[in-house]
Order: C-alpha cells, then sequence, then structure tokens
C-alpha cells in the first residue's frame, strides 16, 4: 500500500531512470552512472536531515539521531564507525561499489509502498528475470512532470528538486528526461538550478572524482 511519506531523493532518481514499459531501469550510456547517483542521492539526503556534512577534505557525522530510514541510518552508522576521516569522493566511490545492492533496496522499498510492482518474466523461455512495472505511474509522472515544468520556466525551485537536477547533471543521467537538443537548449538554466544549492557545487567535484576512481579501478581485460 503506498504510504503518505515523500520521496526520497534516491527514490525519486529510481523512477525518472525506470522505462515504464518495459519495468527496467535504462543502461546509461556511461557506466556507474546509476550506482554514483544513488550513493550521492543518499548523502545528500544525510545532509539534508542535518546528519552530515562535508568540508573539500572530508565528510563528517554531525549527529547520530536515526533518520527512521532504514537505509539512510544504515549508511550513518557506517559512517559514524568508520575510523579513518574520509572524503565525500571517497565515500561515493565505496557506496557506488556497492551500487547493485543499494538500487535493489530503493526498489524494493518503492514495491512494499505500493508504487512498483514485481513481475516475473521468462527470458528466452528460460531464465526468469524480474521487472518492476509502475503500479499506477503517477508518482514517476508526478516526478518527472515536475522537473520539466521546472526546467521550462523562471519558477525558483525549491531545495530538493535543486538537488535533483543537480543529481541528473552530475551524473550525466539527464539524458533520460531531455533529448541532446532540450539539453542544449536548456542547459543555462539546469546549471543555474543544480549551482543554486551548495550541496550540489560541493558534490560535483566529488562525483567526477569518484567516477574516475571506479573506472580506474575496474580491470582491463586485454585480448591477444
Amino acid at each position: 500500500m503506498t504510504t503518505s511519506h515523500p520521496l526520497s531523493l534516491a527514490e525519486e532518481l529510481v523512477l525518472i531512470t525506470l522505462d515504464d514499459e518495459t519495468g527496467k531501469l535504462i543502461s546509461s550510456a556511461k557506466p556507474y552512472a546509476l550506482d554514483i547517483g544513488i550513493a550521492a542521492s543518499l548523502i545528500m539526503e544525510l545532509t539534508l536531515k542535518g546528519r552530515i556534512d562535508t568540508d573539500p577534505d572530508r565528510l563528517f557525522v554531525v549527529s547520530t539521531a536515526p533518520t527512521n530510514h532504514p537505509m539512510l541510518d544504515a549508511l550513518l552508522d557506517e559512517i559514524a564507525a568508520e575510523k579513518n576521516t574520509l572524503s565525500t569522493a571517497a565515500w561515493l566511490t565505496r557506496l557506488a561499489k556497492q551500487g547493485e545492492r543499494l538500487i535493489d533496496e530503493v526498489v524494493q522499498g518503492l514495491v512494499e509502498r505500493g508504487i512498483l510492482k514485481t513481475v516475473e518474466k521468462r527470458l528466452l523461455w528460460v531464465f526468469k528475470t524480474r521487472v518492476y512495472p509502475p503500479s499506477s505511474g503517477i508518482e514517476e509522472r508526478e516526478v518527472r512532470a515536475r522537473v520539466m515544468q521546472l526546467l521550462n520556466s523562471d519558477d525558483i525551485p525549491e531545495p530538493r528538486d535543486a538537488l535533483i537536477v543537480g543529481l541528473l547533471r552530475a551524473t550525466d543521467l539527464m539524458n533520460y528526461l531531455l533529448s541532446a537538443s532540450e539539453q542544449e537548449r536548456l542547459q543555462a538554466r539546469i546549471d543555474h538550478i543544480a549551482n543554486l544549492e551548495e550541496i550540489n557545487r560541493a558534490l560535483s567535484k566529488a562525483v567526477h572524482d569518484a567516477w574516475e576512481a571506479i573506472i580506474n579501478s575496474v580491470p582491463v581485460i586485454r585480448i591477444c
């Protein structure tokens, strides 16, 4: 059953990147884009809730008070338990490497709330695969419509909306909403909205650094 709790940034990001016809998350042209996006959304959410903060060199805990959100509380406990001082980019890299698990947790949370449903299909009539079409599509359409309305207007965005725009820009996931020509037309507006929030500005370089760290850690397969 759908609850009245507002969607988290991670949940909104998943809904934006969901193909409502197939019920699958659309693969990005850039590897690990959604993994890093989910990681960044969790860090943003903890920052918004006043549990963590960042500076150019480190990410640190401000409060260990529970958020009553299982994923966020698990991450907060992990950050609080870490004995070494780690930068935001290092935390993004660590979390993004767990991207498949984190994405599954977000999807399952949406299923439990009745926003997505689980459907099993057979691949090549033999192998089972799960897809997650929207139950009604209302939440997905609302998220997409809200962002599109914001991009195509001069409205002052709510902080969370500015953060979603910043996430989509930083992780190159804006193409789920806009064609190449639309992105070019709206790029100045996208940059303006994203740059309104300090969290977006702080995470932008960290996302880039995490991306490089993950790509460089993947073994290169050489064909002789």
